[in-house]
């Protein structure tokens, strides 16, 4: 679970402010920016944007890949973003990843560009099916998989429906244990995605990373704008989605299938760092954690995370 961030480039940035300080910028004008950002990061990683039509889901599909069709020449590396989150939070790790697999990057149900529906249910389990119909859609067979937050738990719900398929998964981060956090949450009815104002975002921005790359002003208003404008959408599968029946017990659950990373940033505000020994003992798993990063480490410092990561898959 987690915002939506690119990071812009140096030189992207400084052309975006001064043509910032040129026009009278309004939110179309910054999300504009902010989504041309994102798709030259993605070309920039040799990503594409493939689509198709999931008729049993009644939704267009759509995932950045760095191949038009999946072979066996290099490993498949699926990645899964977390709650209000896109294909494109991916963009920044794709670059290293993409020199030694191939990439699977979707957008899941009710996010990016994959269409919300208030009559459609966005719980994990739900969010897994569409990812295994996705999966056969585009013949991927056996694959690694790497999940953040919600991702995460879609990761370790993945591992036992599908042991045999998955060769090694990574979990940054996962959302999804009956922690006594999370159990206080569902019972106070919090939900961190429920924003009425910019200060709700901000609040909520400051929550979701330790060191967010650099992003300017103007952008992060129009991402504000975006989440506040969406918030019904928000609650409506926040609801769906965080609920504790549907998560991991502690100490009454073991998750095997294949070998299994856990990552996490100890300032994350949103996991809080206790969670990841249930995850570690549910997943018997090589952990690392990171000291000065937050729930988004892979964004943080990708440099560090994806050396990890592929010492990981390639040992």
């Amino acid at each position: 679970m987690y915002l939506v961030v690119g990071s812009l480039s140096v030189v992207f940035v400084v052309v975006v402010c001064f043509v910032a300080l040129k026009l009278d910028t309004t939110f179309t004008i910054a999300n504009s920016f902010y989504n041309a950002a994102n798709a030259i990061e993605a070309k920039l990683a040799k990503l594409k944007i493939y689509r198709s039509f999931n008729e049993n889901f009644g939704v267009s599909t759509h995932y950045l890949s760095n191949v038009s069709s999946f072979d066996n020449t290099k490993p498949v590396v699926v990645l899964l973003h977390g709650f209000s989150a896109d294909k494109y939070i991916w963009n920044r790790i794709s670059l290293r990843l993409a020199k030694h697999y191939q990439l699977f990057i979707p957008d899941l149900l009710g996010h990016g560009d994959t269409e919300y529906n208030q009559e459609q249910n966005y719980s994990t389990k739900r969010q897994c099916e569409f990812l295994v119909e996705f999966l056969a859609s585009v013949e991927i067979d056996r694959f690694h998989i790497i999940g953040n937050s919600m991702g995460g738990l879609m990761t370790a719900q993945l591992l036992e429906m599908m042991p045999e398929r998955i060769i090694k998964a990574v979990l940054i981060d996962p959302a999804g244990v009956r922690s006594d956090f999370s159990l206080q949450m569902a019972k106070t009815n919090q939900n961190p995605f429920n924003h009425y104002n910019e200060e709700d975002f901000f609040y909520f921005y400051d929550l979701v990373m330790a060191k967010p790359p650099y992003m300017p002003k103007f952008i992060l208003r129009a991402l504000a704008h975006k989440y506040i404008s969406r918030r019904e959408q928000y609650v409506h599968m926040f609801r769906d989605f965080f609920n504790p029946d549907d998560f991991y017990e502690q100490d009454k659950h073991k998750i095997g299938g294949c070998k299994t990373m856990l990552i996490w940033g100890v300032n994350d505000k949103l996991m809080p760092v206790d969670d990841y020994m249930i995850w570690q003992n549910m997943l018997d798993s090589e952990t690392v954690i990171y000291e000065d990063l937050g729930h988004m480490p892979m964004v943080e410092d990708v440099r560090r995370v994806s050396r990890d990561i592929i010492t990981f898959l390639s040992n």
